[in-house]
């Protein structure tokens, strides 16, 4: 009986040093073969162009023409919204995402302002004259930025620092306190923070934003989105099993808090209160990155992973359940969809997949912005 069962334990070790090979093999075969197409990538990237301050403000990855033939190839209809359907602004329009290559950053390791290569976009919107882009470095080695560029040519003004080394993965306006709002961290709990347009314009990159209002959302794993509309600020919490969250902070227009919200308003939304009151919190699909509205729709972006991302178009009567069931279209977009908004009729949206971390020639890699025209989104396809 002893013979037999040292027998058995042979054959079974054997089995697993043999299993164990395989899937060493199999392992080090999947990182070549992506090292491979890595460095295929590489190869027909586009001749680097970067700005004095070392930031890279040329498309990472496509020559416009190859970018536009990719898109039509793999997505036609996304193409046909995006360059065939006339649009009724131009602003954020196919703007090649700056910084993806290198960005300014300052390294916490090397206590000193250096180059980032791995930056991940995160947030859009626009301020004033500006179009604002959010990202963390996905080596979480340098802070988290915002990249400035010039609204209406896309071209790119400048680097802003954030200090640490929070997600961003919202980023809005008020247009009335002329603030410009982020999804944060404090204290180890998502945080809204928000900065002056003034400081926007007058920071001149070397150090960090200074930030005017500052608040933790209590019980919150993780703000994902944020966007500002009809003077409230609705905040998406991103859930990757669950169904999520998207709470509503009406911003004070007087008193002690002008241009912020109270913790009361943050106690209500995070707390029991119904969507029915001045602030409250609402249900919505998993996986949400982002958050917009328009006249009497609400729009959800939704990504995980490099599948085909999922965009959901809801009539505003579906704001207390957003759910896909109650979606009046449901439309696939490129992977890695971070945050949507809304300009003059078109929806910008922002991909994360241009990073060094997600890109792969697996996938249709956006680099740049995507507008498209809203009531095409509603046509036959």
């Amino acid at each position: 009986m002893l013979k037999w069962l040292k027998k058995v334990f042979r054959i079974f070790s054997l089995c697993l040093i043999l299993l164990g090979s395989f899937y060493g093999v199999y392992y080090l075969y999947q990182r070549y073969e992506r090292y491979k197409t890595y460095e295929t990538l590489l190869a027909k990237r586009p001749t680097l162009k970067k700005a004095q301050d070392g930031t890279s403000i040329s498309a990472a990855w496509y020559k416009e023409k190859e970018f536009e033939k990719k898109l039509s190839k793999k997505y036609p209809w996304i193409y046909t919204l995006s360059f065939d359907t006339p649009a009724l602004t131009y602003v954020g329009r196919n703007i090649a995402i700056p910084g993806l290559v290198s960005t300014k950053a300052y390294d916490f390791s090397k206590k000193k302002m250096d180059l980032a290569t791995n930056m991940t976009p995160q947030g859009i919107t626009f301020a004033d004259k500006y179009m604002l882009i959010s990202a963390y470095d996905g080596l979480h080695k340098h802070n988290s930025v915002i990249w400035v560029l010039n609204k209406q040519t896309g071209k790119y003004i400048k680097t802003l620092q954030i200090k640490g080394r929070p997600h961003l993965g919202g980023i809005a306006y008020d247009p009335v306190a002329k603030n410009i709002w982020v999804t944060s961290s404090l204290d180890g709990e998502s945080a809204l923070a928000s900065f002056s347009l003034k400081e926007l314009k007058n920071n001149k990159g070397k150090k960090p934003v200074k930030y005017n209002n500052q608040m933790a959302l209590p019980g919150i794993s993780r703000a994902s989105t944020v966007t500002y509309f009809d003077n409230q600020l609705f905040v998406g919490f991103f859930n990757m099993y669950e169904k999520g969250t998207v709470s509503g902070y009406t911003i004070a227009r007087s008193g002690n808090f002008k241009g912020s919200i109270t913790t009361d308003e943050i106690k209500a939304s995070t707390g029991s209160a119904a969507w029915s009151t001045a602030t409250g919190s609402t249900s919505m699909d998993k996986q949400i990155q982002g958050i917009a509205f328009y006249q009497d729709k609400i729009f959800l972006s939704q990504s995980y992973g490099s599948q085909n991302s999922k965009l959901y178009i809801f009539p505003v009567s579906a704001l207390n359940s957003l759910d896909e069931k109650n979606a009046e279209r449901v439309i696939e977009l490129p992977p890695y969809l971070e945050q949507i908004t809304v300009e003059n009729g078109q929806l910008i949206c922002l991909f994360e997949s241009g990073s060094k971390n997600y890109a792969r020639s697996q996938i249709m890699i956006m680099d740049r912005t995507l507008s498209l025209n809203i009531n095409a989104l509603f046509s036959s396809y």
